[in-house]
């Protein structure tokens, strides 16, 4: 199926004079690294793309994206052929959509269990089983990427790896079975040095996100009789740290792992009203709670947007998850 579908691609873009990669909304460590990495092999067919961001700021990525050519959305893009990755859900695409609705071709690459209003593309390839959508690239591409000379085969080792870190929490989430395990053995063979990854990703923090983190902890309160633990993040905190919270790491992995929690709900306001939230759990499936609100992502690690106060969105999400756990 890999081979299959890594020819039947390249046959799909083979007319296209303009391509578009992109992913989903607050796109993170897996669909845009996997975005670096998938732009280089097409490079290496001669194809050229560009990959099509919200206009957040990708410093983060820094240390992966020397060659990347990435724009902002504007309204006006029409390109040939779109690839979507990390997504299949036009509800996820915010904006972006118009880069499917206008475009010749459409290809989407995903690992998340079809969520709602599922993306029209002419070639597919989601398996939920995968622990992330950069690890799907490189098994897609295999053969092409071992054609590579070997610092290019490392540049994509180096993405693929980011993305399975993103995806596991740093190899602590349920997903990191023995297949995840022998896929970053195989990285390492390609000369990557995992503990500089891990730094580079992980561990590049600014004094204000160390305050804006500490700030949210101390918003943590237990719910419904201590099974679901909440905290938010709101505007004026960003604000008055001059701090833009959208583009780091989530503060959710710092309280996954509370023992009597049976589930998360992290609420971050990026605009007055408007919150992106984060779910958690080990025992829920919180992929059915975010796809109500348009969100989606995993069955123990989903996302949202909802708009509303603090109140009104607390109130809210609670009574979905004290719903879910009536039901578990």
């Amino acid at each position: 199926m890999e081979n299959n579908f890594s020819n039947l691609l390249f046959v799909l873009l083979s007319k296209a004079e303009s391509i578009a990669l992109t992913t989903h909304l607050n796109s993170d460590g897996d669909g845009m690294v996997a975005l670096f990495a998938l732009q280089e092999i097409l490079w290496q067919k001669g194809l050229d793309s560009t990959i099509i961001s919200d206009g957040e700021d990708l410093a983060r990525y820094d240390f992966l994206m020397h060659k990347a050519e990435v724009l902002p959305f504007e309204e006006s893009m029409q390109y040939d052929a779109t690839i979507v990755v990390d997504c299949n859900s036009y509800d996820r695409l915010g904006e972006r959509r118009a880069l499917v609705d206008r475009a010749d071709n459409v290809a989407v690459i995903d690992h998340h269990i079809l969520e709602h209003n599922p993306i029209e593309g002419d070639l597919l390839h989601i398996d939920y089983r995968q622990v992330s959508v950069g690890a799907m690239v490189w098994q897609l591409f295999e053969d092409e990427i071992k054609s590579y000379e070997p610092d290019l085969r490392n540049f994509i080792a180096r993405c693929t790896y980011v993305s399975i870190l993103n995806d596991t929490n740093n190899f602590v989430n349920a997903n990191s079975k023995k297949d995840v395990f022998e896929l970053a053995a195989k990285l390492c063979d390609e000369g990557i040095e995992p503990h500089v990854l891990n730094r580079e990703f992980f561990h590049n923090y600014s004094a204000n996100e160390i305050l804006y983190n500490g700030r949210t902890l101390s918003t943590l309160t237990m719910e419904l009789d201590g099974r679901v633990l909440f905290l938010y993040s709101d505007y004026a905190l960003a604000q008055s740290l001059n701090y833009d919270p959208e583009n780091k790491m989530s503060v959710v992995r710092h309280v996954q792992g509370v023992a009597e929690a049976e589930g998360v709900i992290y609420c971050q306001e990026i605009s007055p009203d408007v919150w992106k939230v984060s779910l958690r759990s080990l025992i829920l499936n919180v992929q059915e709670i975010a796809a109500r609100f348009g969100g989606g992502g995993h069955r123990r690690a989903s996302g949202l947007t909802i708009e509303g106060s603090l109140a009104e969105v607390k109130e809210t999400l609670l009574r979905e998850f004290e719903k879910a756990l009536e039901e578990a």
